[in-house]
């Protein structure tokens, strides 16, 4: 029973991993943030608990530390990136709503190959995907690339002002909440 019970606890680890590294990259896109500040803050936690690395024995079934800590970087890292990200978009200041007039610099279109899988071995080309992305300049002078749905990018000139809704984080990063 104990077996299945651990078997059971790896693989929720695992899938909460995933998720969090799910949920992390779509929270993501909505910060102004640079790529390093979410990955800094998680690599401090990881460093800050790193004596408790002896804790992840139970998913490694082994005693090398090496290991264990591996265990314990990628397991925290990944919990407490979702953790930051998610806290400062989901509590965000509502009060601190105002809309800021950015300039659309440029529009692009990043297209994509899906292939499927028809035998062992063996892909074939399944058509593309598009994804859509405006580059923006903020009235401070940061420069963003933030990706948008086709109806967006259908409706947004190059040279012409965009409307952003943005609030303040709960750590501080602004987050858009509204015109994407």
């Amino acid at each position: 029973m104990k077996i299945i019970f651990i078997n059971t606890l790896r693989i929720l680890m695992i899938l909460v991993i995933i998720i969090s590294c799910g949920v992390a990259c779509v929270v993501y896109e909505d910060t102004l943030a640079a790529w390093w500040i979410p990955i800094g803050v998680a690599l401090i936690i990881v460093i800050a608990t790193i004596p408790f690395y002896k804790g992840w024995i139970w998913l490694t079934t082994m005693d090398n530390k090496v290991i264990n800590c591996c265990c314990h970087l990628v397991c925290v890292g990944a919990i407490s990136c979702v953790l930051f990200l998610g806290g400062n978009y989901w509590f965000a200041d509502s009060a601190s709503t105002h809309e800021e007039e950015v300039m659309v610099q440029k529009k692009y279109i990043e297209t994509h190959k899906k292939t499927r899988r028809v035998g062992r071995h063996r892909y074939v080309s399944d058509g593309v995907r598009k994804e859509y992305y405006l580059q923006v300049a903020f009235e401070n002078g940061n420069v963003e690339t933030l990706h948008v749905s086709p109806s967006t990018y259908n409706k947004t000139k190059t040279g012409r002002p965009k409307i952003l809704t943005l609030q303040k984080g709960l750590f501080g990063l602004p987050v858009i909440t509204k015109g994407l």
